[in-house]
């Protein structure tokens, strides 16, 4: 089932696999986006350095290069015209992949330290829950992709929690950075959010918060119709007394 070897007859390989090219600024993007569908088509092998070219006279030289030809086109259709000229004569997946992440992954720390920046200073103001959330969680995922968690590398694999710990402290940050930036209406429901133990993940935080904004959205129309009632009723009680 996961035969990287293996290709489906719908495959083209003169057809794009992602919408989106790659034009430089956006390749943290791109590269998402890419991985994804080289891994729903089981050939993400040939970006990451897991399958390496064989020798020539290897029994699966023939169709480790077919299938290589294959991600390379779809690599060529997914890049702009001018990025696309500079690695033409590539011949591998692999080095076309490398190549364009030397060139264009922009993991200095310069950019973490603006991304943090904008994270910690990200209010809700005058936007939706949702609107609020979606600019944050795209704000994480840069950080994470420029800062992931490392996995275990010692040779036999350690039993210790060190790393689900270090990923729950990670989530938990983003939690309350979340609640800390939310408007001042929500302040109830934030501080019972945060008093709990353990600390909720922070799509299930966002879904109580959704919850919440519609009850006030509620509570708001429910307010304005008593309003009208009131008023209609005041002027049709002083158009009697007349």
């Amino acid at each position: 089932l996961l035969n990287p070897y293996y290709t489906h007859p719908n495959e083209n390989p003169s057809v794009a696999i992602i919408a989106q090219v790659l034009y430089g600024a956006n390749y943290h993007s791109w590269s998402c986006a890419m991985l994804l569908a080289l891994k729903t088509k089981k050939k993400v092998q040939f970006v990451d350095g897991f399958l390496p070219r064989p020798a020539l006279n290897d029994p699966n030289f023939t169709i480790w290069d077919h299938c290589n030809t294959l991600v390379v086109s779809w690599l060529h259709h997914s890049l702009n015209l001018d990025i696309l000229q500079t690695i033409m004569w590539m011949e591998t997946a692999l080095d076309i992949w490398n190549t364009l992440k030397k060139r264009y992954y922009q993991g200095d720390v310069f950019r973490i330290s603006d991304l943090q920046e904008e994270i910690y200073l990200l209010k809700q103001g005058d936007t939706t829950i949702t609107t609020y959330f979606t600019k944050l969680k795209g704000l994480i995922q840069e950080l994470d992709n420029f800062r992931p968690i490392p996995s275990c590398t010692c040779v036999v694999v350690c039993a210790c929690d060190l790393i689900p710990v270090i990923k729950s402290y990670r989530e938990g940050d983003y939690v309350i950075r979340f609640l800390r930036g939310l408007n001042e209406q929500y302040s109830t429901v934030r501080s019972n959010i945060m008093m709990m133990d353990p600390l909720l993940d922070l799509d299930k935080v966002f879904s109580i918060l959704i919850q919440q904004e519609r009850q006030l959205v509620v509570q708001f129309d429910d307010s304005l119709v008593f309003a009208q009632v009131d008023t209609s009723h005041g002027t049709y009680g002083r158009g009697r007394g007349h």
